[in-house]
This record gives structure tokens, sequence and C-alpha cells, in this order.
């Protein structure tokens, strides 16, 4: 082990670069690791994470199969009820009312569930009445955050929040205090109250219904049950609870681990937002990745300075040293190297952590527990046996007469190694690039793409109110802010374009084919303020009674997917007994993840909706205001929404947001990929110059002579840089060429979960090989360059 420190720091410049590179792709890989291991670990905090399912169901009807994380309201009755498999079972339906604490109101997020919540699920009552938190039906268990807010320091047990359930304000009683769920939970609240109150939200008739659905029902089995013979059990129960419904539709449930719920991109989005796989698999490779290209330093560098360690080698072995002594010296210098750059590389980690979390929207911690100090473990030992593996085997296996004599022989020689080694580098370095070019030129064309309508200057302020209240409220604050010359217009409509999808409505036709639609509910000032175009026909006309009472529009989807022909004027088609009156251009209503649906638009919500045999919705029908203003100061302009809602709604809290960042947002996760991929990209060349550079040094010492020989011949600076970067830039060439199609067959598949996507044009292997090619050149120049103004004499002296 002296005798590896001895050499590590007697040639510090190979050191130097060694644990540079070593440490910031350990530092890459570590915090990878926190979020590869946090999505990973997405609900294994509840101690009976094994046997919690969460329920969700398929109807299939004329052949379309529509399957959602919701379900019944009946369902988790019946399935205690029914299988003694089940120990418990809890409904989870979430909602955002108006929730008033003395003269403040809040808009915040309740959860309804079943009492037997807390006995399934491990969110610990830290104050209050922990056995039986919601043992009455006016309980309420809020948040510590939540607490905090509402009350301040004071004791928040005992106290009442009245919550706007429905068209009843509700007065509750806090029973409990629990702590924040933590980032990877699949279940997040902020208050939490029995079902017991559910009347208060759904008609009766929805109780014993089993076609619409709201909550996510979750069920415990029993340590001894098998889901999978549980599975087979459920359509009997379903024949029994549903009767001749049973055979109207296809319909079946099915049990997903509550482990699978946030990487499952199967199934539709329930109660909280899921991730997709492919950005864990994306960051892990990138990890890797970084990670090899740091290895392959390591090994060109122990190529490169082959010639100078055969010696050491020949006189050593010539003195009675055994291959193994060498072999344990060489991975002791490995281990060493790694050792010094994990130690840097966790410090480097820790200091990047902040940013790394606030890149990511998550709050990852160190934690020294078992996985993490097996990880480390492994990385340390992986690492040394990579780096460390030329040097050990190759090195230490050169023939010492051979050596002695002048006659360098590594077995197999190194020049094809050392060629492939960087040409790997640069092929992981270039991929990388492509990559940041394409996902950077898609997440600019979501961002810029004409959606066909209006994003800039809207604001979004939430009534948080029922319809026929929020409606009423609504139609109060339009009226006071289209007083202001700094409003341009403003529009009430159940649903804005920051909250998405709409509302869905189905039917079968006379042909016995299902259909199905979006729909939203607007009044006369919505197409013009977001700047719709209507293609054919005319807008809705303000005040007049035929359009309230039954007309509709449509847009260019509807008209296709229903094969209708010049359809203004005539009756929707369906159970429906509107008028079309117009016709309007096409535009993304949801996310460019989607082709767009065929819509329907009206002033009057119910007349539409209790025609249609389905309906469903994600966010609640509430009524919402779409205010665009001029662009001017908009801190006045805020100022000024604040104080007409104070008017409005004196107490209830302002709830706003800006479109162009809710729309920003359904982007959120692309935008957090293309900065880690830029970063990786910058890092990975970072790395690979750090190589090239230790070895473009190296390779001049070995050339010395010949630059000397060259120069004294007659051979100027230019040449010679020539001479010694023409080799480089090669090996960078031929990994551009073999990067190239690597990197259009995973952009391609990446671009496929698009249904508006960028096409990939060849300038951008072209920029992306050129850029390389400048960064190498750069690299390996600075040697040449200092190489080529070396007097000849002293290059020729030092042979």
């Amino acid at each position: 082990m002296k005798t590896s420190l001895r050499y590590l720091s007697r040639h510090k410049e190979y050191t130097v670069i060694n644990i540079i590179g070593l440490a910031v792709s350990i530092a890459c890989c570590i915090l990878i690791m926190f979020f590869v291991r946090g999505e990973l670990s997405y609900d294994t905090f509840h101690s009976r994470s094994e046997r919690l399912y969460r329920i969700w169901q398929r109807e299939g009807l004329d052949g379309k199969i529509f399957e959602n994380a919701f379900t019944s309201l009946p369902l988790a009755d019946a399935m205690k009820s029914n299988f003694p498999e089940i120990e418990n079972s809890s409904r989870i339906y979430s909602f955002r009312p108006i929730v008033k604490v003395g003269q403040n109101s809040f808009t915040d997020k309740v959860n309804v569930v079943d009492p037997s919540f807390f006995q399934m699920f491990d969110f610990p009552v830290i104050h209050g009445n922990a056995k039986n938190p919601l043992s009455l039906n006016n309980s309420v268990i809020i948040t510590a955050t939540t607490a905090k807010k509402y009350f301040g320091s004071d004791n928040p047990i005992g106290r009442t929040v009245e919550i706007q359930l429905g068209n009843d304000k509700v007065l509750f009683t806090v029973t409990g205090i629990v702590n924040e769920a933590p980032d990877a939970s699949s279940i997040k609240f902020h208050l939490l109250i029995s079902f017991a109150n559910a009347p208060h939200l759904f008609k009766p008739a929805m109780f014993k219904d089993w076609f619409n659905i709201f909550p996510e029902t979750y069920v415990l089995l029993k340590p001894d049950a098998n889901p999978s013979f549980l599975q087979t059990k459920i359509p009997a129960m379903l024949k029994q609870q549903m009767g001749s419904d049973f055979t109207k539709e296809d319909y079946t449930l099915h049990l997903q681990a509550i482990k699978d719920i946030h990487l499952d991109t199967s199934l539709p989005t329930g109660n909280e937002p899921i991730n997709d796989p492919k950005y864990v698999y994306i960051l892990t490779v990138i990890g890797l990745l970084i990670l090899i290209i740091a290895c392959i330093n390591f090994i060109t560098l122990s190529i490169g300075s082959s010639a100078n360690r055969a010696l050491e080698v020949g006189v050593r072995k010539t003195l009675g040293a055994e291959r193994s002594q060498l072999i344990f010296q060489f991975w002791g210098e490995a281990f060493l190297t790694v050792l010094f750059s994990v130690a840097i590389g966790l410090c480097l980690a820790g200091l990047l952590l902040k940013p790394f979390n606030t890149l990511l929207g998550r709050q990852f911690t160190f934690q020294f527990d078992l996985i993490f100090i097996v990880f480390s473990v492994l990385m340390i030992a992986l690492i040394a046996i990579i780096a460390g593996i030329y040097p050990a085997l190759i090195l230490s296996g050169f023939n010492p007469i051979e050596i002695l004599k002048g006659k360098l022989n590594a077995k197999g020689g190194g020049s094809w190694r050392l060629k492939g080694l960087v040409v790997g580098q640069f092929l992981a370095s270039i991929t990388m690039m492509i990559a940041t070019i394409v996902i950077g030129l898609q997440v600019r064309y979501l961002q810029t793409k004409d959606l066909g309508y209006k994003k800039n200057q809207v604001v979004i302020v939430e009534t948080n109110k029922s319809r026929k209240e929020g409606l009423r409220m609504a139609e109060l604050y339009r009226s006071e802010l289209i007083k202001h010359p700094q409003v341009v217009n403003a529009s009430v409509s159940y649903y804005s374009f920051a909250e998405t999808p709409w509302i869905h409505l189905g039917y079968t036709d006379e042909n016995k084919e299902y259909k199905s639609l979006q729909f939203n509910a607007i009044d006369a000032n919505f197409i013009t303020l977001m700047g719709i175009k209507i293609i054919n026909g005319r807008n809705f006309e303000q005040g007049n009674a035929a359009d309230i009472a039954g007309s509709v529009l449509i847009n260019e989807a509807y008209v296709k997917d229903f094969n209708l022909t010049d359809p203004v004027g005539k009756k929707l088609p369906g159970p429906f007994p509107q008028q079309i009156i117009g016709v309007v251009k096409d535009f993304n209503f949801e996310s460019l993840h989607t082709r767009v649906q065929p819509l329907v638009m009206s002033v009057n919500a119910d007349s539409l909706i209790r025609h249609a045999a389905d309906w469903s919705f994600t966010s609640p029908p509430q009524p919402r205001i779409s205010v665009l203003l001029k662009a001017e100061n908009l801190s006045a302009n805020i100022n000024l929404l604040k104080q007409a809602w104070s008017i409005v709604a004196p107490g209830q809290e302002f709830d706003y947001k800006f479109l162009d960042d809710a729309v920003a947002n359904q982007y959120q996760q692309e935008q957090r990929t293309n900065v880690i991929i830029q970063i990786a990209s910058v890092l990975s060349i970072f790395i690979s110059c750090m190589g090239l550079f230790g070895f473009a040094t190296l390779s001049v010492v070995k050339r010395s002579k010949e630059i000397g020989i060259r120069k004294v011949m007659g051979a100027n600076v230019s040449g010679i840089v020539r001479l010694l970067s023409i080799d480089f830039i090669k090996l960078v060439i031929i990994a551009a060429i073999i990067a190239s199609p690597i990197a259009w067959w995973a952009m391609n598949r990446w671009l496929e979960d698009f249904t508006y996507h960028i096409s990939i044009h060849w300038w951008v292997f072209i920029l992306a090989g050129l850029a390389a090619m400048f960064i190498a050149l750069a690299t390996v120049s600075y040697n040449a360059i200092k190489a080529a103004l070396v007097n000849p004499v002293k290059g020729l002296r030092s042979e």
C-alpha cells in the first residue's frame, strides 16, 4: 500500500485527473441513486405494503375498452363483506373545497375516507385520538403543516373548522394531527374526514350505482390470502351485486399492488400523479454512462503510461517480484484512487443535493442506512475492479526480458484497446449530446406550438364552490372585473385550460356503437377571450335564451369522428336534443401527448349531461373565471384581481394561477429530463476531455524524439499540431458515426410518447459530431502546440 501511495503522489497530474473524473461521476451516481431509490420505494413505508392493493376497473363496450383507477361507491363494502380474504377496505375521495377557520377561508386538499383508513395505512396520529381518529362523523384529522397554517402555535385539538361539502357547510372538530404524507406516497392530503359525510357530496342513487365512479378503493388482504385466487372470485360477486346490469357491459375489477401504482403508466392517473418508469431508466443509464466514462479515463491513462510502467515491472520482476504482488499493487493503486474519489464524490453530492432537490421537486436526504452502505461498498469494489483491470492483469504480465531489451510486448498489444476506449468515451458523450439537442428542441416545440388558443396574460381564478353557488359568485366577480380598463375580458366556464381532461360523456347510438366525447360548459365570452377560431357558424350570443337552452359548439375532431357533413343547424348526434350552431378549429385542450378529442361546448351543462348514459370527470366541475389582462404592470394587475375578489368573496382565499404556467407544468417531466441530460452531457464531455488531455500529454512525451526530428527536418508548428491531433479526431469521427444511429433510435422511441412532436433532422447529428470534434481538438491542441514550440534539441537530448 505504501508503494501505491508513493506512485500516486509522484504522478500528481495522472492522479488528479483520475480522482476528479471519478469523483464527479460518483457524485452523479449518488444523486441519481437517491432519485431511483425514491421512485422504486414508493409506498413501501406502510408496514402492510405487501398486502395493500388498489382496485381498478375495466369496462368494455362495443369493442372499446375503458380503464380507470377510480371505482364505484358501493365497491369497498361489497368487497369486504363478500371475501374472507379481505381484512379491511377503504375508499379515498379527494377534492379541494373551501375550509373556513374563524374569519379566514382556505382552499385545501380534503380526502374523504372510511374510518378503517388508519387501520390499513401508516399515517400515525401524533396528537389526539390515536386509536380511532375518525370515530365521530364530524371528526377531522389535519396535518401538522395545515394545523400551523390554520391555528398558528395554538393547540388545534378540539378547534372547529367549516368545510364546504357540496351545497352544505358542515362544522368539524379537530380530533387528531398527523405528519405530512412522505414524498414517496401515492396518498396525500391536508385534511381527512369520514365517509359518513359522503351524502353531502353524492346523490343517494350513487351509493348503489356501479357504473358512476368517484373514489379510489383500497383493500388490505389477510396475511395468508392469495391475490390471484381472489381475482378469480370477483366476477361472481359482481354478478350477485349488479344483477341484470352485469351483462350489459364487459365489466371487470382487478387488483393492483400499492407499490406498483407510482410507476404504472398502463392505467390512468388516480388521486395522485404517477411517473413514467422510462425516466428512471434514463437517469440510471446516464449515471452508469458517466461512471463508465470515468473508468475508461483510468484505463486509458494506464495504457498511455504503460511504457513508463513497463520498465518498473521489468526491474521488479527481475528482482524477484511475483505477478500476484504486482497485481496487488496495481489494484491497490486503483482502490486508493477510488477511495479518495468516493470521499470527494460524497462531499460533492452533499453540496449538490439542494439544487438537485429543487430541480426534481423532491426532498431527498442522505440516509446512511444499510442500503446506502451496501451501494457505496459495491460501487467502490466495482469501480476499483473495472478501473484497475488493465494495469493489474496486463501490465503485470509483461515479459521482463523483453522489457529490459527495449522490446515492449504487452500481451495482445495496447493500441487497439486504447483507441476502442477513446471511441467508447466519445460515443457515450456524443449520444448524450444528440439526446440533449433533440429533447431541447421537443421541449421548445411544446412550449411554443400554437395550441389554438391564447395562454399569455390569462389568469385563472377558482371559485372552489358548488356549481350553483360558484356560478353566482363567478358572474358577480366578472361584473366587478370588467369595470377596470386593465381587464381586457373575463369569462366563466366549468373548466379552464389549466384543468384537463374535461368532463367525459358517453352513450350508445342507434347502431349499438359506444360513442364518447369531451364536454365543457362555457359562457358567450370564452371563445373570444381565448382566441379560438370559429371556422363555420357562429359563437354563443350573450343573453340569447335559445343558446342557453339548446345550442352547442363542436370542434373539427367531433365532425371527423362522427362523420358529419355541414353540421351547422343540425341536431347533435345521439340522445342530445341540442342544435349545433358552430364549429371551432381544433385546439389542444389537453397536453400534446394526446390527440385532440371530439369536443362539445354549451352554455347550460345540465341540459346536455342529463342525456348522457355515462359521465365522469377528474377535476370537479366547479365554475372558474378566465381573466385576460393587458400586458402592463403584472403585480398591480394581480392586486386588482385580489381587491375585486375581496369585494365578491370577503374572507375567502384568492386561489389563482397563470394559464401559461399551468400549461408548461404539463411538460414538467420533459423539462426536468432536458436539464438533467444537458448537465450529464457537459459532465461526460468534461470527464472525457480530462482523460483525453492526460492521454495527449503522455502521447506527446512518448513522441518527443519524433517531434524533435521533424522540427529539425523543417516541420512547422501547424504541421506538428496537425500530426498530433489527427489520430484523435479520427477516433471522434468514428464515435460520432456509431453514436448517430443509436441516438436516432433512442430519441425516436422517446418521441413516440407525444402525438405532436418534432422530426429528427440530419443536422442534429452533424452538430453534435462537430461539437465533439471541436472540444476534442481544443483539448489535444494545448499539448500539441506546447510540444511543437519546444526546442527540438531539448527533445532529442532527452532521448
